[in-house]
Parts: C-alpha cells; structure tokens; sequence
C-alpha cells in the first residue's frame, strides 16, 4: 500500500462518534503508544492533561490527542496522534491502519498539514492563545485607526468653516458665552449624573484591562477606566450564561448618556470566534 508524504502527525478517520472524549483520548493513547512515544495530543485544540490507569498500571499521560468534533463538514470522528519520531509513526500506521476501535475500521493516514500542537511547539506565536491576542490587537489598532481618522476629519470640518471676519468671530464667541451663561444651571444639573458603569461578560481569559481600555478609549468618549470584576459576581438577567473561564469587566464612563452610546454597538462584539460579549449599563 502507498502512503502519503511521511511526517510524525497521524490523522485518524472513521472513529466512533457516541462515545465521551475523555474516554476516547485514553484509549487512542493506550493503542498508539506502544508504536513510539505520543509526543503532542489535542482535544479541540485545548491542553488537557491527565493520569489514567489501566488495571494495575498507571499511565501519565505527556501529550495530547486531537479528537475533531464538528457537527458538519464531515468532520465527526477524526483525530490527530503527534507521535516524537517519524519511525514511530510510520510502525503505528502499518501496524493499525484498518483495524477495528470501538467496531468500526480505522482509516489512518499522514497528516497532511502540521497539528496545532505541532505549529505552537515550533513557534510559540501560532498558539490559539497567540493567535487569539494578536487578533484583539489587531481590532484595537483598527479602531485605533478609525479614531484618529474621525478626530482628523472633525478637525478640518472645524476650520474649514471659521469665518474670515475676526470681528464675525468675536461676535459669536461673545454671543456663545452670554448663552452659555444662561444655560449654565441646566447643564450642571445635567451633569450630575456621573460615572456611569457598563458590564461587559463573557470575555476570553486573554482578554486584560489594557485591552478593554484600549477597545473603548479609541472609539466612545467619556471612558475613563475598565476593570476586572469577580467572575462570581451576579450577572443581569440581560446576560447569556457566559462561556466557561469568562472574565467580567466593569467600564466607567463620565455620563449615562456616553456609557448608554456603547450597548449598540458591542452587544455581540466578538474578541474572538465563540466569545459574544454582553454588556449592559449599570
């Protein structure tokens, strides 16, 4: 039988797709180990590491074992087994390929591109993790941009329309003050409503105080600081249940009216794929 390009990843097809991962992993761990050391295992991408026994012996297990659970796309029952040498792989794929699991028969192959395991080992900045904070960089630096794009405008918008007359100008600043003098009452009652608080949930455990300062000082006016809250505290009914390990978030802003200007736009904002923020005013 001809295989593909040899390479130390395994990709496994046609596994039984009822049973519990956790399950699955051990035994994919206890049949494959006797062909060489397993040196990376994934479980949808996340680390997980364990100590199993079977019967009398216990086995730690150093890796981990990719197991793809995706509900569409044919990608149900698939798994990727890292082994450390190339020999041993190729020993586990003639010695296993299509052989019965869980009564069914395997279809092993070459991986034909590297696990993410394999990628975050050779280059720490392809991590999930890496990937996932580069990302909210990215959206930051792009708000960023937006920010002092709509500054420059607002600014050549200002002088733009200054009037060529000083004595014109002199006028209305005069006018202006005199107006403002009389509405001076009005407006501080207005602002008596002050330090407004948005609750921001379900954010990913990458997610720090910079960055949502970062997220909300490029873009709403009135932010003044964004802080980690306990993550047992009470969320409104308003909010989803949120992801596990989600961090909550509590921005303050100078008036109800700035820190209302937000809920719109970033009710559902996405930091990374799965993570739908829920925020709400205080």
């Amino acid at each position: 039988m001809a295989f593909a390009t040899p390479s130390p990843t395994l990709f496994v097809g046609n596994l039984e797709t009822k049973t519990k991962k956790p399950e699955l992993r051990q035994q994919l761990y206890a049949l494959f180990t006797p062909y060489g050391r397993v040196g990376d295992m994934e479980t949808n991408g996340c680390t997980r590491w364990a100590d199993y026994s079977f019967g009398s012996t216990a086995i730690k297990l150093t890796g981990r074992i990719d197991i793809v659970a995706k509900k569409h796309d044919g990608g149900r029952g698939q798994a990727f087994i890292v082994f450390e040498e190339q020999a041993a792989a190729t020993a586990a794929l003639r010695g296993l390929n299509d052989t019965q699991f869980y009564n069914r028969d395997m279809h092993i192959a070459y991986a034909k591109n590297p696990s993410n395991a394999t990628l975050a080992r050779e280059d720490p900045s392809k991590s999930k993790e890496a990937r996932a904070i580069e990302a909210a960089r990215v959206t930051i630096s792009k708000a960023q941009g937006e920010y002092e794009q709509l500054e420059r405008e607002k600014a050549g918008g200002i002088n733009s329309k200054r009037a060529p007359d000083a004595d014109v100008e002199d006028r209305a600043s005069k006018k202006a003050k005199t107006e403002d003098d009389d509405d001076m009452e009005i407006e501080m009652e207005d602002d008596d409503d002050v330090n407004v608080s948005v609750l921001c949930s379900n954010l990913p455990a990458e997610c720090n105080e910079a960055i949502m300062g970062a997220l909300f000082s490029h873009r709403y006016p009135g932010f003044t600081r964004a802080v980690e809250i306990n993550a047992a505290t009470p969320l409104p009914p308003s909010h989803p249940k949120p992801n596990a390990g989600a961090k909550t978030f509590r921005a303050t802003f100078a008036s109800r009216a700035q820190a209302e200007a937000v809920i719109k736009p970033l009710s559902g904002y996405v930091m990374q794929p799965g993570w739908d923020m829920a925020v709400s005013v205080e």
